[in-house]
This record gives structure tokens, sequence and C-alpha cells, in this order.
């Protein structure tokens, strides 16, 4: 699986099974958002549907037509189950078309796989569409599921998937892909590299699109600075990182990757994603904080997003969030 970046250890278990013939009936690639869990769920479709799979080094060869048509999305086996247009969540018909199709015989591979990007997306309803299908699949079946924010799934979805965790990049693993993959100047590189917080398919985009750049600069820079702010500079801020529904759930991205290294810093861990001024005022609020109240916060950042994604007002949602910051003086220097 040559064409992931970083991930090897989730690599490496995904081709053992391959190999020893030991491959489940549903996985369950769970992580930040844009870390790559997509990619590798199709990656491993590839393997599972070569031809002439190197099974040594647990990689497909990229070159017959089963590698070929499904990195052209067009293999008969392999569907990607994303909601309607327009929809932010998916659909209970979607679902049981998922359901109808899994008892077909595969028409070209060995396999039907299909592959759920952000199954919190789902409802209860379309999980309970699912879970016969998860109970009770036909042979020759293999259901991938992703999800950013697991601990919102359904204890049944959960435990009838092998969990396949997966953890943001290194800065330094997502600097040398872009070098290395997309051509990038070193200097470039590693700047953007700080910004992304270990998501190399964020990075990616933010190379082609210079705007997102600019705006995690800007949200970088005032979160840093909001937990010695002023209750009216507070909602000031909350107005404008909800000025409407998809900016609010980009700041909350980055807001939850930070407040991870918060809580880990807290923990006293030193596997942080971030670099530079943040990691360091990471591990200074965590150390402020403690464990108890950093994951606090953080949990206040998971249950906003589960929020906007049930339709809550953007800007209420951000105020409520910000009012609950902790409150810490500021760090030397940014007085």
């Amino acid at each position: 699986m040559q064409t992931i970046v970083g991930h090897m250890e989730a690599r490496r278990r995904l081709a053992r099974a391959v190999a020893s013939g030991q491959v489940s009936h549903a996985y369950l690639f769970t992580g930040p958002e844009s870390i790559g869990k997509t990619a590798l769920a199709l990656d491993f479709a590839r393997l599972l549907e070569c031809e002439r799979p190197d099974l040594t080094t647990g990689d497909p060869c990229g070159e017959c037509s089963s590698c070929r048509t499904i990195a052209h999305s067009n293999h008969p086996d392999v569907t990607l189950v994303e909601a309607a247009e327009g929809k932010r969540l998916l659909g209970v018909d979607t679902v049981r078309e998922v359901a109808h199709l899994a008892n077909l015989t595969p028409s070209a591979g060995r396999w039907r796989i299909f592959i759920i990007p952000a199954a919190e997306a789902m409802t209860p309803n379309t999980v309970n569409a699912l879970l016969k299908t998860l109970e009770e699949p036909p042979p020759g079946v293999v259901l991938m599921l992703t999800s950013a924010e697991p601990e919102t799934l359904l204890p049944t979805l959960i435990s009838r998937c092998q969990s396949v965790p997966l953890q943001p990049l290194s800065a330094a693993e997502v600097t040398r892909a872009l070098i290395e993959r997309w051509g990038m100047d070193a200097t470039a590189a590693h700047e953007l590299a700080v910004l992304a917080n270990g998501r190399i398919g964020w990075a990616v985009r933010a190379m082609e699109h210079p705007e997102m750049r600019e705006e995690r600069r800007q949200q970088l820079a005032q979160m840093l600075t909001l937990t010695a702010a002023s209750r009216d500079e507070r909602i000031r801020a909350a107005a404008a990182l909800a000025a409407d529904g998809d900016t609010a759930r980009r700041a909350l991205e980055l807001w939850t990757l930070w407040w991870r290294d918060v809580t880990l810093a807290a923990c006293g861990a030193t596997h942080l994603t971030s670099e530079g001024a943040p990691r360091a005022e990471a591990e200074r609020q965590g150390r402020a904080l403690g464990p108890q109240r950093a994951e606090a916060f953080l949990r206040a950042l998971l249950a906003a997003k589960v929020a906007l994604d049930t339709n809550a007002n953007p800007r209420l949602t951000f105020e409520v969030l910000l009012l609950d910051l902790p409150h810490l003086a500021a760090a030397p220097g940014r007085r």
C-alpha cells in the first residue's frame, strides 16, 4: 500500500490479514479528519481485489484491471457509500441499497466491498438498517467504515467491526510527502505541515487553495490567545468563527486537533502533532489546566461538532463554547 502516507502499523496489519486469509467482514478506521482514513480503505480495497498482489510487502500491483478501475472509482464491486448531494446525514434508503447489493455475487473481483466514510453521519435508524448486514454478512462482503468521532457511534456498530485506529502524522512525515510526492519547496512544505496538524489530506487541499492556509493561520493565532480573552472578546470571536456552518465546522476541526494536544500535554505526553509556537502554547496551557479541565473542554468541542451536524445554530454553539473555555493568564510576550 505504497500510495498511503504514513500509518505503517495499520498498513502492515491489513496486509497480514490478506496474506493469512483472515480478512474480517467489517473494519472501522478511526482518527481525526483528513488524515487518510478513506484513502487507506480504498488502498485496502485495491489490495483485496488486486490480480497480482505482493503479499510479502502487502502492496497491490497498481497495474491490473482491478487496481486501475478502483483508482478511477469505477470498479463494479467496490462502492463508496456517501450521503445524497446536499445532505450531511447518510439516509436509510442508501444503506438499504447497500444491504441489497451485498447479497449479490461479485461481478468482477473476489470481494464485494463497501466503503462508508464518516460513519458518525448515520442516524440510529440508518445504523439499524446496516446492522443485519454487519451481523450476518454474505460471503465475500467487506464493509469499511471510517469515523473521526468514534465516541459518538452506537456500541452495536463498534462491536461488529475490527477497529483500525489511525493517528495524525508527524510534521516531518507531512513535510517529506509534500516535497517528494507533490514537489513543494522544502520551506513552504514545512510551513504548510505546521498548519496541517498531522492531516495530509488538508495539507494537499491547502497546497492548491492558498486561502485555506490564510484562514488557518488567522484561526490558529486567535485560538492561542482566547483563553486570556475577556467575555466581550470571546463573544466577538464567536461571531467571526461561526459566520456560517462550514466556517464553524472548519474552526472546530482545528480546535479539536489543538485541544487534543493540550489534553495530551496535560497528561504528560510528548507525542503532539503541533509544532513551534502552537506546540509550546499547548504544553503551557496543558500544564496550567491539568488533565481534568483540559479533557472537559475537549469533550465540549466534540459535543459542539455533534450539535452542528444536527443543525444547531453555529453562532450560539460557539458563544456557549467560548464562554465555557477555561480562563488562563496570557503567556509572557502575548499580553
